[in-house]
């Protein structure tokens, strides 16, 4: 291998952006906690919050995350990592639906019995209703469906993104990324809020389902961005490079070694798409090095360009006075979404997080039970050199992040297990410091072996 895997561990452990998002999490959560505790937010203003998140800013953050460049070197790849993910998302969906509805019923006729008994004695000093056999087996299967949906679909923007982008600034990695949670965003926007909105999937109302997930706004925005990112394959739209049939001499300002600003004449030899405002960029090489360059209005000539030419789609380069609000709009999912769930952990006992053994069963489940699966998942492909091993082993790690946080706030806005949702998102985040590196050391180890 190119890195050891202590080298690897150690820089990971120490990676700023992976302790900012812990921290950031708990510190956000503990505002939201304090707020409610304090009786600054109440229930009315957190569910206000909660639909703003819903219908307006989980869009923006759909659209946000394909901002960025298609870079066609890397098609092969994608469509690898692309098929992979559709493997992984449809097949533990699919088993999710299955577990869902058959499981519940197998449940013992003993473990009914002791339930009846323990809500019947409940009941009779609240003089509420008696048991209902049915509403307890719904309940079961809504605790199923809602811990499948929150291990398939997990927090890789948040987590898994900052990682990526430190370790591999450049290359398809980032990119593979994205390709991986296009079918995320399909099911954790769209499928996975019809599921927990209550809409069942029968023959009746197939069609309302089909609408209602269609119509969220989560869905169209990522359609609508998946059309617009896939758009830069076309020629002309994507970003590309071009050898100049006959060189161009440009005068350029430069700042030499002295830390001094002067102007020179380079001879440009390839020209490119798109630089900062749908500028073209002009380039010299030597060396097999190309230095990009594009022209400032103001000082009516060549200046440095220290990044590389990117397609139309990528608008924090061609649009940046678009790309601004969105992004501005995307950041604050993060923040408002900690502090609804810090508003629930409010509502419950704090040691209940940590002394609940289901919590932990679950944290099994996400942050071993997952990555493992992809692990295997990836070895094939990593073995008939169809797939880079470091780019498997980051689709490793993606499996050991948390709970996304779309299943999240779906959880706390239709009620549905809500304080348990809140309650393993909060400790899966707090170990994530640990599971995240654990992964990636591992995947890297093992699948640098099978290559």
């Amino acid at each position: 291998m190119e890195t050891s895997t202590l080298d690897l561990f150690k820089g990971i452990i120490t990676h700023t952006g992976l302790w900012g998002a812990i921290i950031s999490t708990l510190v956000v959560t503990m505002l939201g906690f304090l707020l409610y505790k304090f009786k600054v937010v109440n229930d009315i203003s957190i569910q206000s919050i909660q639909k703003v998140i819903i219908t307006t800013l989980l869009p923006f953050l759909a659209f946000y995350s394909f901002l960025q460049n298609a870079g066609k070197e890397d098609v092969k790849t994608f469509g690898v990592v692309f098929g992979l993910s559709a493997i992984y998302y449809f097949l533990l969906t699919t088993i999710a639906l299955i577990w869902v509805k058959y499981t519940p019923n197998m449940i013992p006729k003993k473990v009914l019995d002791n339930a009846e008994k323990e809500i019947l004695n409940t009941q009779i000093k609240q003089q509420t209703i008696l048991f209902d056999k049915q509403n307890y087996i719904e309940s079961i299967q809504k605790k199923h469906l809602v811990n499948w949906l929150m291990c398939i679909y997990g927090s890789n923007i948040l987590f898994a993104t900052p990682i990526i982008m430190a370790l591999y600034p450049s290359g398809p990695h980032l990119g593979s990324l994205n390709v991986w949670n296009i079918l995320y965003y399909i099911g954790g926007f769209g499928f996975s809020f019809s599921l927990l909105s209550g809409v069942k999937f029968t023959k009746k109302e197939f069609g309302f389902t089909i609408k209602k997930a269609v119509l969220n706004p989560s869905f169209i925005a990522v359609i609508v961005a998946l059309t617009l990112w896939a758009t830069q394959y076309i020629p002309g739209a994507g970003s590309k490079i071009y050898d100049l049939s006959s060189p161009e001499i440009k005068e350029v300002e430069i700042v030499n070694d002295s830390n001094g600003v002067i102007k020179d004449y380079y001879v440009m030899n390839k020209k490119a798409t798109f630089g900062p405002n749908f500028s073209t960029l002009f380039g010299e090489t030597k060396n097999n090095i190309t230095e990009w360059f594009r022209y400032d209005n103001i000082k009516k000539l060549y200046v440095p360009y220290n990044k590389k030419p990117t397609g139309w789609f990528d608008l924090s380069v061609t649009m940046p006075y678009l790309y601004k609000p969105i992004s501005i709009l995307a950041m604050l999912v993060s923040p408002l979404i900690w502090i609804v769930i810090g508003t629930s952990l409010a509502k419950s006992n704090i040691k209940e997080v940590f002394s609940k053994w289901n919590n932990w069963i679950f944290l099994i489940y996400k942050m071993i039970l997952i990555p493992f699966f992809i692990l295997l998942l990836v070895i094939p492909f990593v073995y008939i050199k169809t797939l880079d091993y470091k780019i498997a082993a980051l689709l490793v790690m993606t499996g050991s992040v948390p709970p996304g946080t779309t299943i999240v706030i779906y959880s706390q806005h239709f009620k549905v297990h809500d304080k348990y949702t809140a309650q393993v998102s909060s400790l899966s985040t707090i170990m994530s410091f640990i599971f995240i590196p654990m992964w990636l050391s591992i995947g890297t180890v093992i699948l640098s072996l099978v290559k």
